[in-house]
């Protein structure tokens, strides 16, 4: 007696389904109540006119209701947003640009523009469409099933324009789609998502799951389907982010197909009215939409990810309204602000209660901003990797980008990394964002970062300390990444460097190392050939090495001449050794900044520059007075 083979969700799909008809198969489809209408009862009876007049009947609903919401312009074709095209097959690609060509056809009535003009014909028509679809579904077999960045191109495909497709190539593309989600409805639990990318994760899991259970509603088993893939979205979002809402470091370089995947899946919800995400990952999510609005620089590029399909400014524009944060919030303001057209863009300050920036241990992420403005200050720092990853954005203008290496030799010997970066220091108040990082090294030696970013003045601090337990001769290179195109000039007689480009003029000065240029004192500061700066110093007879850089781009200050010089550290009126304590003043027109950093803890306070303190770490300006101002105390 032959099998009966039926087509629902949750259950298994019969390879011979493939083999079937169309009338066949849809008299195999499972429905969750009695057949009624054109689309169930004609697919009840075979009756491929009746099934097709039912289909095009609803997907004209569902494209009307996508129109419906607010922002649906911009997000009609917004599984575009998800094209890799260094990943793509060629079929993929294929689809990719059928897709692309639909999107530039014309909509019904729209045959003249406002001016009454003649629009320029479009390069196809619905008909060839249609015949370009079908000969694109020939290749799709069961050895070679549709790919899910393909289901969601033909979902897309289908909420939008199903309707106007010719009758074969619905039905066709309806098919697969639906062949294609009960597979997946299926299969789900046991994918090995092991060496899949987290946002492909999710929109395999979540996304798809979600989204077709909309266009197969009518179908059994769609409401589970639609559960699981809710329950997915929820939970991937919340396995991939800390508490506070900060991404792990880790999706950065796919931060965009990540948000894109969440803010098409919200945007469905709307659509069909049913919320994809409970009050608590709603809430979470908006608070990771506003740290990634914190991270987007002038230019509408997120910090530490590079840009994809989709311009980053305009993703998160609409994952803020999809994520209903209020339109007065200082993020949404920002936003706003940047879409405009830069050219009659005028400078901007907005106001906002809290600090916009924000560190995670979990997410090995900090993220420091002095405003929200144009012309703000953005400094990402991430340390999940091998080496920290630095993006900074001076005054808007891209300054540094990339990994911060190091080398270290001792006594001639390479020493390299035996462990992990972690953050053991974090404070964000009125005055700076401070950020500090560790890693253990060969041979008992210990690196540590200090980077500092002020709230009201044009410069950033970036230093590495060195200390270990054996006297030896210590040399040693911080190798900083510029953005490219930035040119290097260094000073005839001094180890002070001008980096410039465009809007920007940044001088550095390596406190660390004598001011004039002696070739007989070991040390350098230079712009390398990949556009790194590397800071260059030695030290005989010690166990600790103190590395300290300052970048100044104050527009006020940047022709004022500047000085500075290691000082004298004292303890109970004993001179304290470099590898113990060191002290550094810089000086650049009438503006003084003092750095001091305790390498060995002292058994009572230390003096510098008639400073007395027990702290750590010292960073701070003097006054008029000669008072020291403190931008930083470090325990």
């Amino acid at each position: 007696m032959e099998e009966t083979v039926s087509i629902e969700f949750g259950q298994s799909v019969p390879q011979q389904i493939v083999s079937l008809s169309d009338e066949e198969f849809l008299q195999a489809i499972q429905w969750k109540s009695k057949p009624s209408g054109d689309l169930m009862k004609g697919a009840q009876t075979g009756d491929l006119a009746r099934f097709t007049k039912g289909l095009s009947a609803r997907l004209k609903e569902t494209a009307k209701q996508k129109k419906q919401v607010k922002h649906a312009a911009e997000m009609m074709w917004a599984s575009l947003w998800s094209e890799e095209t260094e990943d793509e097959t060629c079929r993929t690609s294929d689809l990719i640009k059928l897709i692309k060509s639909v999107q530039e056809l014309p909509g019904k009535n729209k045959k003249t523009s406002n001016s009454g003009k003649r629009k320029k014909t479009p390069e196809l028509s619905w008909d060839e469409v249609s015949r370009l679809l079908r000969g694109w579904l020939s290749q799709v077999t069961t050895s070679e099933p549709l790919r899910p960045y393909e289901l969601l191109l033909l979902t897309e495909l289908l909420e939008n324009v199903g309707a106007r497709l010719a009758p074969e190539t619905l039905i066709s593309v309806w098919r697969q789609c639906l062949f294609a989600a009960a597979s997946l409805c299926f299969n789900l639990e046991e994918t090995d998502f092991s060496e899949t990318p987290e946002d492909q994760v999710l929109l395999v899991s979540g996304e798809l799951p979600w989204r077709l259970s909309f266009l197969f509603s009518e179908i059994s088993g769609a409401k589970h389907f639609r559960q699981l893939g809710q329950q997915n979205l929820r939970e991937c979002f919340f396995d991939r982010t800390d508490n506070d809402g900060t991404p792990h470091a880790d999706y950065l370089p796919r931060i965009d197909f990540w948000l894109a995947t969440l803010t098409r899946s919200l945007f469905i919800g709307q659509v069909w009215k049913k919320p994809v995400l409970d009050k608590e990952a709603l809430e979470r999510f908006q608070v990771s939409v506003e740290k990634l609005a914190a991270a987007c620089d002038v230019s509408g590029k997120i910090a530490l990810c590079p840009t994809h399909s989709v311009a980053h400014l305009n993703l998160l524009t609409l994952a803020a309204y999809f994520a209903e944060i209020p339109g007065r919030n200082a993020e949404r303001l920002y936003l706003k602000s940047l879409s405009a057209d830069k050219k009659k863009r005028e400078s901007f300050m907005i106001q906002a209660e809290d600090q916009a920036s924000s560190q995670s241990d979990w997410s090995a992420l900090a993220l420091m901003r002095n405003y929200w403005s144009d012309a703000a200050n953005l400094l990402a720092v991430s340390w999940n990797g091998e080496l920290p990853e630095l993006s900074l954005s001076a005054m808007g203008k891209s300054l540094l980008g990339g990994s911060w290496d190091f080398s270290l030799t001792v006594d001639g010997k390479e020493i390299t990394g035996d462990g992990e970066w972690s953050s053991v220091c974090w404070n964000s108040d009125e005055d700076a964002d401070y950020l500090e990082l560790q890693m253990d090294l060969e041979s008992g030696y210990t690196l540590e970062r200090q980077i500092l970013l002020p709230r009201n003045q044009h410069f950033v601090f970036l230093s590495d300390i060195v200390t270990g337990t054996e006297t030896t001769n210590l040399e040693y290179r911080s190798v900083i990444p510029v953005t490219l195109g930035i040119a290097g000039a260094l000073d005839d007689e001094t180890h002070e460097m001008v980096l410039k480009t465009k809007g920007l003029s940044a001088r550095v000065f390596p406190i660390g190392l004598p001011q004039e240029r002696d070739f007989f004192q070991p040390g350098s500061l230079t712009l390398n050939d990949q556009s790194q700066l590397v800071l260059h110093q030695q030290v005989s007879e010690a166990n600790g090495l103190y590395a300290p850089l300052i970048i100044d781009w104050e527009p006020g200050l940047k022709r004022k001449p500047a000085d500075w010089a290691s000082l004298t550290v004292s303890e109970g009126g004993n001179i304290s050794a470099r590898d113990e304590a060191s002290g550094h003043r810089l000086r650049i027109g009438k503006h003084q900044l003092l750095v001091y950093r305790s390498l060995k803890k002292g058994a009572q306070a230390r003096a510098v520059l008639g400073h007395h303190t027990n702290y750590e770490s010292v960073i701070g300006r003097f006054d008029t007075d000669g008072d020291l101002m403190p931008l930083l105390y470090v325990e």
